[in-house]
């Protein structure tokens, strides 16, 4: 019986089980079919007979019987919207080390695509090309975002580099051991610091998060502290202490603080919708920050009808005031 090559495990699939490796190398195989083949020895590691819950490690290869190649699965090589420029790339990286990727997204970017429009590429796949040559061509493993952030919500945002270090940091996410800020555009005057405890629900279908009355959901912890009050606005530091979809918005719109702009949520009316910008987040002991752009502050600004200096001077304000809360 000949073998052949099909993969050989790199280090952000090691530690996975062999199931698990040859079901994405025969994607178009069944399940079913993968154990038998296992069991029959066409389908081995390292060129030996393996089975179905043994652990691989770096450097072990993936060898298929040649009678089963046509499962093999094999992407095509998807041709790139366009080549991506490095450089100004770069200067959207807020932090990098050997397992996280940190972006400064901008307001209405996609983080993934969502078939509806051709013209923009989503970030994940611009972080792809900007790791394509620093990262293994792993079996199990692609850079992906490692929490969400919605399309007119600007700021950063983490994109796992490996196995490792997307494990660790969505580790700490569902353990709550990170700490997210915000800088929100509130309608109304937010004269103190608020604590809103809330239990959310959601509507599938129209993508809309609600106010449980009886009691129901996920509880939703948010803290609203302001810093420039002007105009009837209030651009307001926001630190969620969970994460449910579209908190913030929701619960900020049931305590009579919508975000302007935010019709969804009952906001006061602005063209270009709501201003939102993820600036701080802690990453074990580092703190991550992003400052928000000119055209963000410039908007802000005509919106609270006060100088861009003003309102530049909150946000700097609000990002210092959280890393001195968080500084070890």
């Amino acid at each position: 019986m000949n073998y052949i090559t099909a993969a050989t495990v790199q280090k952000d699939d090691e530690g996975k089980r062999a199931d698990k490796i040859f079901r994405i190398v025969l994607g178009k195989m069944p399940l079913s079919r993968i154990y038998k083949e296992i069991r029959s020895g066409f389908l081995r590691i390292n060129g030996r007979k393996t089975r179905e819950d043994a652990k691989v490690s770096a450097g072990d290869t993936v060898d298929v019987a040649q009678i089963l190649m046509e499962f093999v699965y094999q992407a095509e090589p998807k041709k790139p919207i366009h080549t991506i420029n490095r450089e100004a790339f770069k200067r959207r990286i807020v932090f990098e080390d050997d397992g996280i990727l940190v972006i400064n997204k901008k307001k209405g970017e996609l983080v993934h695509s969502d078939g509806s429009s051709k013209r923009f590429t989503p970030l994940d796949q611009l972080v792809r090309e900007y790791l394509a040559d620093e990262t293994p061509d792993s079996i199990s493993f692609s850079p992906g975002p490692l929490h969400r952030l919605d399309r007119n919500t600007s700021g950063i945002i983490a994109f796992g580099k490996s196995t490792e270090g997307a494990r660790e940091f969505s580790s700490a996410l569902r353990h709550r051991e990170t700490r997210k800020c915000y800088i929100a555009l509130l309608d109304g005057r937010l004269t103190e610091r608020a604590c809103w405890e809330d239990y959310l629900t959601r509507d599938e279908k129209t993508n809309t998060s609600y106010v449980s009355k009886n009691g129901k959901g996920d509880l939703a912890i948010t803290i609203a502290t302001p810093f420039l009050i002007s105009d009837g606005k209030t651009l307001a530091q926001i630190e969620i202490k969970t994460g449910r979809t579209h908190q913030i918005r929701c619960q900020a719109s049931f305590h009579r603080h919508p975000l302007t702009g935010d019709a969804k949520y009952h906001g006061s009316h602005n063209e270009a919708g709501y201003y939102l910008h993820s600036s701080c987040i802690t990453a074990g002991e580092r703190i991550i920050t992003g400052v928000p752009g000119g055209d963000f502050t410039a908007a802000v600004a005509s919106l609270m009808g006060c100088s861009e200096t003003e309102v530049k001077t909150a946000v700097d304000q609000i990002i210092s005031s959280f890393a001195g809360e968080n500084t070890v």
